[in-house]
């Protein structure tokens, strides 16, 4: 009779055989590191492979309890959160993520699991809820404690709140303790009236505030910040930007087109050496630009509005003010608000401007207008791309292309009419 094959550590049966298991060969730190990367609810099923594996689970370095998007493979109930927090084994965590309904949640549940992720060491932080408690504020009810006790705060490298209260104090707390601190996003926050961003030794690289309405103030004097990035209103904001001679990445977004000249003003001082700017624009941008240089900008991205009987050359201004521009991309929007004067723009060679990109196209004879005078001036274009709208205003036929389609093109250049 034939000996059976005697089960390892190392084997396993499969069909009546034995099978060399590799997994198993492995040691536990790369067998982490592979749990790690699946989705928590399948990490924690690993424990059933073998006694070796029973705990592996809990050492996982990424904890992403997703309760929106409502997948199979999320583990979002607060009990389910608190046992997998308890059993946590790991001295740190790469990434911790809670995005959940906040219907039934007490801020305590929540203040809970900020702080147990911190004192772990975390580096990648992001909380959302929907819809946002009124009465959670990020940190407010352990804030005196980590002002004593830093030891898992000063690890965080990355730091996202959406929809979570958050105030100004605390955030400057947290860029001047954090010393690892690359990336800040707060978007729709209502508690964030005022933030300062001050300090040599900040090294805080990306900043994001989207859609924090009550914001009326920010200011930015730090000298490692590479890009800036606001969307909401900003009638009633004060921004000052000095001192942030990396700062090379600029999107300002959602402004009152009326008071585009509170945002054009601040930002000045980095004109020269910008290579990114998104902004929405109108007729009081261009003017503004004219009195201007960007030496550096090589990607353009502008939002304008415009009415029928509106002229878009005015963006001429802005493309002379770049002279080693690559890539514009112009975003179309119908909400009522002038763009600029019908008026002749002189002939200006764009010698650098490479890739065009014209979204919400109608068609009308102001876009056309726009259209060829890139066409005409960007001497070493090599792709257009007219991505036409269905959205009609009246004026125009987003499918009557035809002019455009049957210009006469320069060698080499690509006309791509979606």
């Amino acid at each position: 009779m034939r000996k059976r094959p005697r089960i390892t550590p190392a084997t396993r049966e499969v069909k009546g055989e034995i099978v060399e298991d590799l997994m198993s060969l492995l040691p536990d730190d790369i067998l982490i590191n592979i749990i790690s990367r699946l989705p928590l609810k399948e990490a924690a099923k690993t424990s059933v492979l073998s006694s070796r594996w029973k705990y592996l689970w809990t050492f996982t370095t990424v904890l992403d309890f997703d309760g929106i998007t409502e997948s199979s493979n999320c583990i979002s109930d607060p009990t389910c959160i608190d046992k997998v927090l308890q059993l946590h084994r790991g001295s740190s965590i790469n990434k911790f993520r809670l995005c959940l309904y906040s219907k039934d949640l007490h801020e305590s549940e929540i203040t809970n699991w900020v702080y147990s992720a911190l004192s772990k060491r975390v580096q990648i932080f992001e909380l959302e809820l929907w819809p946002r408690l009124k009465n959670y504020t990020f940190l407010e009810n352990c804030y005196n404690n980590l002002k004593s006790e830093l030891s898992g705060v000063k690890y965080l490298r990355s730091l996202r709140l959406f929809s979570v209260n958050v105030t100004g104090e605390i955030l400057e707390f947290i860029l001047h303790n954090c010393p690892l601190l690359d990336q800040l996003s707060v978007v729709r926050s209502e508690t964030l009236v005022s933030l300062k961003v001050v300090g040599s030794a900040i090294q805080l690289k990306h900043l994001r505030i989207s859609t924090c309405y009550r914001l009326n103030e920010i200011k930015i004097s730090t000298p490692n910040l590479l890009s800036f990035k606001y969307f909401g209103p900003g009638q009633e904001l004060k921004l000052h930007i000095e001192n942030a001679p990396q700062l090379v990445d600029i999107s300002f977004r959602g402004v009152m087109l009326t008071r585009v000249r509170n945002v054009v003003g601040p930002i000045t001082s980095c004109f020269p050496q910008l290579k990114t700017l998104e902004l929405d624009s109108c007729d009081e941008l261009y003017a503004q630009f004219s009195e201007h240089e960007l030496p550096n900008l090589t990607h353009l991205h502008l939002r304008v509005a415009t009415l029928n009987r509106e002229s878009l050359l005015g963006l001429a201004s802005i493309m002379k003010a770049c002279p080693f521009l690559q890539t514009l991309i112009v975003q179309f929007d119908y909400n009522g608000y002038k763009v600029g004067r019908r008026r002749k723009v002189p002939r200006h060679s764009h010698q650098h401007l490479k890739l065009v990109e014209l979204h919400g196209f109608l068609g009308r004879p102001i876009d056309l207008e726009l259209a060829f005078y890139i066409l005409e001036n960007a001497t070493t274009l090599e792709k257009m791309v007219v991505n036409r709208t269905n959205y009609s205003f009246g004026c125009g036929n987003a499918k009557d292309c035809t002019k455009l389609r049957e210009a006469k093109l320069r060698q080499g250049v690509e006309l791509l009419v979606l």
